[in-house]
């Protein structure tokens, strides 16, 4: 049985478009009809992408009872689809890909109402858990509420007076161990870039010709354009710089494009090297093919004693405050994986510096054979 919210939002759209398939909108409102395992469906027209696909249709959608269609399902949809569509347009799937949105909230509470603050912060937790497993969020066009997240927080137990809440962006870039291999990862959300480096972050990984972990971030050339340089943790304050020209990074378009590299492997598992960004808005929003997902799992949630509403520090001089900006903080995502090298260091800089290391991505690439591949995420 369709659920209700389902039939008020397709009914009408069903509706209007009198049962042909003439704008994405259409396409959105009629393969519900003809594959009714669908649990949410996203379709854009090709004239919107950069370069303009005119006369094509792309159709992401999600199954109930999975994450992707089978190639034999997207076949049978659109043989289905021939006797709405009209000519000229050629309607074409593309598989969803996730943007999750983590948050590290600092959540402000009063002793004197509180019991155990681990109590609190575990209802807190099971609160936007249960938010983040809803339809309001895990949908195409999903879009993160952060007022809403906020305020949910608030009101989880009158010991909490406020939270201080940043939000960040991730997508899970699936490497082509052993390939040699250009990825784009688009976010499709603008990214804040008010830090000269390290505003995108990777999990590590490992490159051929290079001995230890790797990882990448960014240089900010403009508050538009930046670009990726490749580098290894020697200490806590420094780094080996491996390739200055690793990719380029479009702080508006929110979009990564890591240039060709042969990646042999992964520190996490199934071959996945996280990348994460801070967004301009707080509102993140699922556009195209993305699938919104709240990483409740991957939030961090810290409790701090509210010293001037407990009346401890009423004069406020000991309050601790929070940053309401993500400044500073570990140049990887993840634990930082500390690697040997024979090549000259550098302490970590405020622009990277000049290759400091005989074997880069870019020499590894002059010798490569076969013909590289293009991965987009």
């Amino acid at each position: 049985i369709e659920p209700t919210n389902s039939v008020r939002y397709y009914a009408p759209r069903l509706y209007s478009s009198q049962h042909r398939a003439v704008t994405a909108s259409d396409y959105e409102a009629i393969i519900p009809s003809v594959y009714p395992n669908i649990e949410s469906v996203s379709a854009y027209g090709g004239e919107e992408l950069d370069p303009p696909q005119y006369g094509r249709v792309y159709i992401a959608a999600k199954p109930k009872n999975g994450s992707f269609l089978s190639n034999f399902t997207k076949k049978e949809i659109l043989a289905s689809l021939k006797s709405y569509s009209v000519a000229g347009i050629v309607p074409t799937f593309v598989d969803l890909k996730f943007i999750y949105v983590e948050v590290d909230s600092y959540i402000y509470y009063n002793p004197n109402f509180a019991g155990d603050p681990d109590t609190v912060k575990s209802s807190v937790v099971n609160s936007l858990t249960q938010f983040a497993s809803g339809t309001e969020l895990n949908k195409f066009g999903g879009r993160f509420k952060y007022s809403k997240i906020v305020s949910m927080v608030d009101n989880v137990n009158n010991s909490i007076t406020s939270n201080i809440t940043n939000v960040r962006i991730r997508r899970n870039l699936l490497a082509k161990v052993n390939q040699f291999t250009q990825y784009e990862l688009c976010f499709l959300n603008s990214f804040y870039c008010n830090e000269t480096n390290y505003n995108i972050k990777s999990t590590g990984f490992g490159v051929r010709g290079i001995s230890g972990t790797c990882y990448f971030t960014d240089e900010k050339i403009d508050h538009k354009k930046g670009k990726l340089f490749l580098f290894q943790i020697l200490t806590d304050d420094t780094i080996n710089v491996l390739d200055n020209n690793f990719g380029t990074v479009d702080y508006e378009k929110g979009e990564i494009i890591i240039d060709t590299v042969n990646i042999t492997s992964t520190t996490l598992n199934n071959n996945i090297i996280e990348v994460q960004a801070v967004p301009d808005s707080n509102d993140v929003l699922a556009r195209n093919e993305l699938y919104l997902q709240f990483a409740v799992n991957k939030s961090n949630f810290y409790m701090r004693r509210d010293s001037i509403s407990s009346g401890e520090n009423t004069s406020g001089t000991r309050f601790n405050i929070q940053s309401s900006y993500q400044t500073g903080g570990s140049k990887v995502r993840g634990t930082a994986i500390i690697s040997n090298s024979s090549g000259r260091s550098t302490s970590a800089p405020t622009l990277p510096v000049a290759t400091t290391s005989t074997s880069s991505t870019s020499s590894t690439s002059s010798t490569q054979t076969g013909t590289p591949t293009s991965s987009s995420y």
